[in-house]
């Protein structure tokens, strides 16, 4: 996963000259603590938060993406017991409970289901501020992942608490989940979290925010023979044509089944001989047992799969996920395991969702850090403004201002950000063939050099150089020609050939880098083997 050191090492740089500046002002209380919590929010991993309405399957995505069910118990039904902050540790470590009052509480694993039960722990409920548990799943190594309740759960105190979490942690970027099909609903949502009382220095946009519509697989009809994830991908356009207000503050609106994802790393071999006994079911009795979850657990007398093992496969595949792999198999009757895990993965949405949130979260963690830092601390540099009381005291506000301020002119990958979120925003003008081309460079598509390139990765590094080089005079040239007329208009032109600028002097240095590092093989091997070459 890429993380963007020269973010943070800028970052780092200005909150050190800023606590120079400051030294011998201890009166900045506010600008104390940001720059403290900033220092270390940067240090940390990005906070990503789930959240949804009640049963809106938050807890199964999330131990979809964990590859693991039940990393936390949920309590009864689809409750989710109280926020849940995943992080990456020991997978049998205990769950460590934090009381609102501060106080801490470690719970053994093997105990927590019982623990969790909301079943004489409504009192708890409302003491307990969140729980911690560790996971080994690598991508917790830089995204910490927070499972809520969800704003409208059944019981108050949920909903509370949630609200209460988020204000507290603001997090770096959250994923909306609504359920079955989108509505007015899903603008409610949104509305709903946007007023929910969190920090002024967080609020959604396409940046740090996607949309994930789950449950898609209940759509599925047999008789229809359709595709949930296509159909619900195509409603999910004929809404958002007519919705840009949902356009304007998420990036995407997935279609997936979490059901699906979760038990494509949970497939066993019990289940796959299941499979294959109704692999070998002719198309009519398919039909007629797929028509609905009902009729898939009746008993029968062409079946020998016992009902009570087709109600445990509907509950962990879904109808439509039992159907996917059935029809795998009389395809390929020697398909493997992880080959069914795969289609599982992709048939459910799921594959796209998780490398989304990989490019569009994981890869910008510095910088969606670094962004919300730097308004974060305008913010508490103008509220120490109101309390300075001498012109000396507000000098030195204005000297960490400009400081602060001036780091989106030192860090370019800000001003791609800004450009970005105008962009998605519709409050810049730029052509289509601008913005697909602005997209890939400034990584949407991926971080690497051959992504930003649009190239094939065996691609030589001079011609990646010669290319960024020739991309960066096509959009300088553009640039020049439209300052004079309309500097606003000429703007985003400077932006991507500064982007194609620097991109071309990296792949040199890194160029003379590997350059270096043969010669220094080369003389290695003559040295060690007597040998000219690698």
């Amino acid at each position: 996963m890429h993380n963007d050191g020269l973010v943070y090492s800028k970052i780092a740089d200005c909150l050190s000259e800023c606590k120079q500046i400051m030294s011998t002002s201890r009166w900045m209380s506010n600008t104390q603590k940001s720059i403290c919590d900033v220092d270390s929010r940067m240090r940390e991993p990005m906070q990503l938060a789930i959240v949804g309405r009640i049963s809106s399957s938050k807890s199964t995505l999330v131990n979809a993406i964990l590859g693991k069910a039940e990393v936390v118990r949920t309590g009864h039904e689809a409750e989710t017991f109280n926020v849940s902050w995943l992080k990456y540790g020991d997978d049998n470590a205990p769950i460590i409970v934090h009381f609102k009052s501060g106080k801490m509480q470690t719970i053994a694993r093997t105990d927590w289901a019982d623990w969790a039960s909301h079943q004489g722990q409504q009192s708890l409920k409302a003491e307990v501020k969140y729980i911690e548990v560790t996971s080994s799943y690598e991508m917790l190594k830089y995204i910490n992942i927070i499972d809520t309740p969800g704003l409208d759960a059944t019981s108050r105190v949920d909903s509370e608490n949630t609200i209460e979490f988020l204000k507290t942690v603001n997090p770096d970027a959250v994923i909306l989940l609504f359920s079955k099909s989108l509505s007015e609903d899903t603008l409610k949502l949104i509305n709903e979290f946007q007023n929910s009382e969190t920090n002024m220095s967080f609020s959604i946009n396409p940046m740090n925010a996607l949309g994930v519509l789950s449950k898609v697989d209940m759509n599925w009809d047999i008789m229809k023979n359709n595709d949930p994830i296509e159909t619900s991908d195509s409603a999910i356009k004929r809404t958002l044509s007519s919705r840009s207000e949902v356009n304007k503050v998420l990036f995407r609106i997935l279609p997936v089944s979490a059901l699906m994802g979760l038990s494509a790393s949970s497939i066993t071999n019990e289940d796959i001989v299941a499979f294959k006994q109704l692999a070998r079911l002719d198309d009519k009795c398919i039909t007629r047992l797929f028509f609905s979850p009902d009729l898939f657990v009746k008993e029968y007398d062409f079946l020998a799969l016992s009902k009570n093992h087709r109600e445990k496969l509907v509950l962990k595949y879904g109808l439509y996920g039992i159907y996917v792999c059935v029809r795998a198999l009389q395809n390929n009757a020697e398909i493997t395991l992880p080959e069914l895990s795969q289609i599982l993965r992709i048939k459910s949405g799921f594959d796209t969702f998780i490398k989304l949130v990989v490019s569009h979260f994981g890869d910008r963690a510095q910088l969606i850090k670094a962004q919300r830092g730097v308004i974060q601390l305008l913010e508490a540099i103008n509220k120490d403004r109101v309390n300075a009381d001498s012109q000396e005291r507000m000098n030195v506000l204005n000297a960490l201002y400009s400081k602060i301020a001036s780091i989106e002119n030192d860090l370019h990958e800000l001003k791609e950000w800004s450009l970005l979120l105008r962009i998605y925003e519709n409050s810049v003008a730029v052509d289509d063939d601008f913005m697909k081309e602005f997209l890939v460079i400034s990584g949407e598509s991926g971080h690497s050099a051959v992504n930003k390139l649009n190239v094939a990765e065996d691609t030589d590094i001079s011609k990646m150089i010669v290319l960024a080089t020739e991309r960066k005079n096509y959009w300088k040239t553009k640039y020049n020609a439209w300052y004079d007329l309309s500097p606003t208009r000429s703007e985003p032109y400077a932006i991507i050939a500064k982007s194609y600028e620097l991109l071309s002097i990296r792949l040199q240095e890194q160029k003379e880098k590997y350059e270096k590092a043969l010669r220094e093989i080369r003389i290695y091997n003559h040295y060690i083997y007597g040998k000219d070459s690698l």
